[in-house]
């Protein structure tokens, strides 16, 4: 692996590390609101934002 690939496998970790952080934060926001019709939708989006993150884990 060379310096350009660790570039970007550090910085796709970190955008999947941030989506994930936004997913669950974005639930949080939604059962305190009381939006709980969201909540279906946000944990399809966490599920695939967990998926992604664990992805790039080596």
């Amino acid at each position: 692996m060379d310096q350009a690939d660790g570039l970007r496998n550090l910085f796709t970790k970190e955008s999947c590390k941030d989506k994930l952080i936004k997913t669950q934060s974005e639930i949080q926001r939604a059962i305190i609101t009381g939006q709980y019709q969201r909540l279906d939708d946000l944990m399809i989006e966490l599920e695939k934002a967990q998926v992604a993150f664990e992805s790039t884990i080596n």
